[in-house]
């Protein structure tokens, strides 16, 4: 998968997007040797692998891929390395071949090999499984998972860079906000922000009063009307890292019992993150925060969780949701949320990034947590 093939080489592909059905480029490393990745990857990447691996990384390409080369004019040094690679170099004929020679040069050919059974095809798995007999193959797609789990200083650097961008962007749809403007109007400013910082929009969610509590939907023409909460449920990719946060809005003071939900809510999201310490599992974190909401005012208050890992996938390990038993980490991410849906009136969510420390969890926003007024 993109994710794991970033993390381990810091190579990223947009065919993995643009062609995900056909995409197939992969980093090998060996335990020993976790700095070295050795990666494949199809004939058409060699630019892109010059400029996101060391030039000491073994790569190995595959397929067909047609350049011409200028003879008036001197190449740089990563046309250079173009030319040498698919111009005069004899590329493997197939992911596979390609793999298997990243196997044998690594040394691995006698020993266990975890590969991401989610991104790579079926048939390509049995004929390396065939191709080395004399190493073991096995599924490892959740243990990728669970390794990136916990976020080192770089990853952590690149997830406050991200949830700022989110939160800048977030503000701003805030100054289109007023009566008759639309849900696509603050749409499009929140998605003008992100791009303009360098970021890619991956999912913007805004609703305006009734329609913020029953779920997303693609018609977005809709005024905000006078009296009528503002939710935001936003998300966004900066350097390949996500971020997922929520809010809420008044353009006028709420009512009592928005006040009053709002505040159990925030309530429940507080206890959870405080929750979040070395010692506990992600399913005890979520009845903690369960019990904290409905003794704060919602007794009927349910949820399937109140929050999930973030980083190189939005929604990465663990969920703080029932059956989740993985323990808690120090060093590990969370996007905190309890929101609060009622058909007829609307919807409340705080989301916010969290940050597990030695002594528990550490929010990590910068812009105010609480129902605000605006203007």
């Amino acid at each position: 998968s993109f994710e794991n093939v970033y993390y381990l080489s810091n190579l990223w592909s947009e065919n993995f997007f643009v062609l995900p059905r056909q995409t197939q480029v992969y980093a090998l490393v060996a335990r020993e040797d976790l700095a070295t990745p050795h990666v494949v990857a199809m004939l058409g990447e060699a630019a892109n692998i010059f400029q996101a691996c060391q030039r000491s990384a073994p790569v190995y390409l595959y397929g067909r891929f047609f350049r011409a080369v200028s003879g008036e004019k001197p190449l740089t040094e990563l046309e250079q390395f173009v030319r040498e690679r698919v111009v005069d170099g004899k590329p493997y004929a197939g992911a596979v071949d390609a793999t298997v020679a990243a196997v044998e040069a690594a040394d691995l050919t006698r020993g266990t090999i975890a590969y991401d059974e989610r991104g790579m095809f079926p048939q390509h798995v049995s004929e390396l499984e065939r191709r080395l007999s004399r190493a073991r193959l096995v599924p490892g797609w959740d243990t990728f998972r669970r390794i990136r789990a916990v976020k080192t200083d770089e990853e952590l650097r690149r997830l406050k860079g991200v949830l700022h961008l989110n939160e800048r962007a977030l503000l701003a749809a805030m100054g289109v906000a007023r009566v008759g403007a639309t849900e696509q109007d603050m749409i499009e400013e929140f998605e003008r922000v992100v791009v303009s910082g360098g970021g890619k929009p991956m999912f913007t969610q805004i609703a305006f009063g009734r329609r913020g509590g029953h779920g997303n939907v693609m018609q977005r023409d809709l005024p905000l009307q006078k009296g009528e909460l503002i939710r935001f449920d936003v998300g966004c990719m900066l350097d390949g890292y996500n971020s997922d946060i929520a809010r809420n809005f008044a353009l006028e003071e709420p009512d009592k019992r928005t006040r009053e939900l709002y505040a159990a809510v925030l309530h429940g999201q507080e206890v959870a993150t405080r929750a979040l310490r070395l010692g506990t599992t992600a399913s005890q974190v979520f009845e903690t925060g369960l019990k904290a909401f409905r003794e704060a005012g919602i007794p009927d208050y349910n949820r399937h969780h109140i929050g999930h890992g973030v980083g190189l996938e939005m929604y990465d390990v663990p969920t703080l949701a029932p059956g989740d038993n993985t323990p808690i980490e120090v060093g590990m991410v969370f996007e905190v949320e309890t929101p609060y849906y009622e058909l007829g009136y609307g919807g409340l969510q705080p989301e916010d990034t969290v940050l597990v420390t030695e002594q528990g969890g550490q929010f990590l926003n910068g812009i105010s947590r609480q129902l605000e007024v605006w203007g």
